[in-house]
């Protein structure tokens, strides 16, 4: 299956890259302001975005709309969890940090 994967361009992370994984094997490596097309192999159905030990929630791979998937930082959309919640994302809600969005 092929999909496009678009990560938006957000100041949080803006020199590093996010994996996505497909059934915990990795699949792309998605840099900021980019989008690409990413090839899946026939049978995933779970997808996973990660950035050093911060990742997202697991996103099924039925879930995808018109082949096209938005990997972004969690909270750096937001200013006030930005300024406020840094630290929260990094220990407690690592497994929140990154979303992935259909």
């Amino acid at each position: 299956m092929d999909i496009e994967v678009t990560r938006p361009k957000q100041f949080t992370d803006f020199t590093r890259s996010y994996r996505l994984l497909a059934d915990g094997k990795e699949v792309a490596l998605i840099e900021r302001g980019t989008t690409r097309k990413v090839t899946l192999p026939a049978d995933s159905k779970i997808l996973t975005a990660y950035i050093d030990w911060c990742y997202s929630p697991d996103f099924a791979v039925s879930d995808i709309q018109d082949s096209r998937i938005v990997v972004k930082n969690a909270f750096a959309s937001n200013p006030l969890k930005a300024l406020l919640l840094p630290l929260y994302y990094v220990t407690f809600g690592k497994h929140k940090y990154l979303k992935i969005e259909s």
